[in-house]
């Protein structure tokens, strides 16, 4: 099978990791993919990139006050591969904004024998959409509400995310779970040789604890992640936290974090963005990697692409988890997990993670085991495969 994948991620962020990890599980199952991003690049060139059988096509994209644009070029672009390339199935993600909705639906009125899968990997509907002006917000909802009926199978990374397509009609049937998975491998260093690697040794003295946190943007979770790391610090107090990624934050978020770096004196350290090459080597320099999480839809929907990294690094993990995260650390035994609003609890569990090695040892096992079992690309890969012959069923 040839299938399209269209995605409105830039390169290297968030869906587009879900979608690149699937393509090149497909192919090595003997299929061929075409994936649609935009570049991470500011250009209005297009360039094509050739893996074997995944060729990625990086769309125009310009970043304009923190804010990637050229959405709307992006979508006729999407249109013209969705109307033009011969393919057997469209897989479409984020299907309710309007650079994949746009494509999508052309093809399905004007290609009508083109098979369409939808996916739903984040909360549009009802959560991030509301960010945007009150018309584009009805705009998804259409999308989110009326497409679904209209594609052959659809997808999902969690089980809040199928009811949203339950809820708009389609049956179960049709309506599959596709988790994401690791996108990247256990470092073969230990932790001494990784800190060592990373420059960290010069950062901490010893063998200074540290727990560490990545991601490029937060929420109101990074304080309820501060709180809980000052709570440990009664407890352990040479704790080192570190951020890894961006931590692109607001100002006001800034000036909040201004007090607990004062206190922290020095043990709170912020490494920045590094090459995913680099990244398992940060993470086996930790001794627990957190997970803050916020009480709200859009955070029960995501399956969150960091999760696969740090249940691959051998790390516990520590979080305040809610929805399919919540679930998959309960009911797998595979890190320690704190109520979503309790910050001192989810300290009390940093310190349960830095301290109680048998247990340490229990959950790792339990995190390599899942990833073994259920958690790799290879495995949704193959259930992917069934699902677009499904969709090539006529119904």
């Amino acid at each position: 099978m040839h299938i399209l994948f269209l995605n409105h991620n830039v390169e290297n962020y968030g869906t587009y990791f879900r979608c690149v990890h699937l393509a090149r599980g497909l192919v090595r199952r003997g299929h061929k993919v075409t994936l649609l991003c935009a570049n991470r690049e500011d250009t209005l060139a297009t360039t094509k990139r050739v893996e074997g059988g995944l060729t990625t096509v990086l769309l125009p994209k310009y970043r304009l006050k923190g804010f990637h644009t050229l959405h709307s070029l992006r979508m006729l672009y999407n249109t013209a591969y969705a109307l033009a390339l011969k393919c057997d199935v469209l897989h479409t993600f984020a299907f309710p904004l309007h650079p994949m909705a746009v494509p999508t639906l052309a093809a399905h009125y004007l290609r009508p024998g083109l098979p369409i899968v939808l996916d739903h990997d984040d909360l549009w509907k009802g959560g991030f959409a509301n960010q945007h002006p009150g018309l584009y917000q009805r705009f998804v909802g259409w999308c989110n509400d009326t497409m679904p009926r209209m594609a052959r199978q659809c997808t999902a990374a969690s089980a809040m995310l199928m009811d949203s397509f339950r809820a708009a009609g389609v049956p179960d049937a049709r309506i599959h779970y596709i988790p994401n998975c690791p996108t990247m491998g256990r470092s073969p260093l230990d932790k001494m040789q990784a800190r060592a690697a990373t420059g960290l040794d010069a950062m901490m003295p010893g063998d200074a604890p540290m727990v560490l946190s990545m991601g490029h943007t937060y929420t109101e979770s990074l304080f309820q992640l501060l709180d809980a790391y000052e709570r440990a610090r009664q407890d352990v107090p040479e704790l080192r936290l570190a951020f890894l990624g961006k931590m692109h934050i607001p100002a006001d978020f800034e000036r909040r974090l201004q007090p607990y770096v004062e206190r922290a004196d020095g043990r709170i350290l912020r490494l920045g963005e590094k090459p995913p090459a680099e990244v398992p080597a940060y993470l086996a320099a930790a001794d627990a990697l957190l997970l803050p999480m916020d009480d709200d839809p859009i955070e029960k929907a995501r399956f969150p692409i960091r999760f696969g990294d740090y249940l691959a690094s051998g790390v516990p993990i520590v979080s305040n988890a809610v929805g399919e995260i919540e679930r998959f650390l309960t009911e797998n035994d595979c890190g320690y997990v704190a109520p979503v609003s309790d910050a001192q609890a989810f300290g009390v569990k940093v310190v349960e993670a830095l301290t109680d090695e048998t247990k340490r040892d229990a959950i790792r096992e339990n995190a390599r085991r899942l990833i073994e079992e259920t958690l790799n690309w290879d495995a949704v890969a193959a259930k992917l495969e069934g699902i677009y012959e499904l969709a090539r069923k006529k119904r």
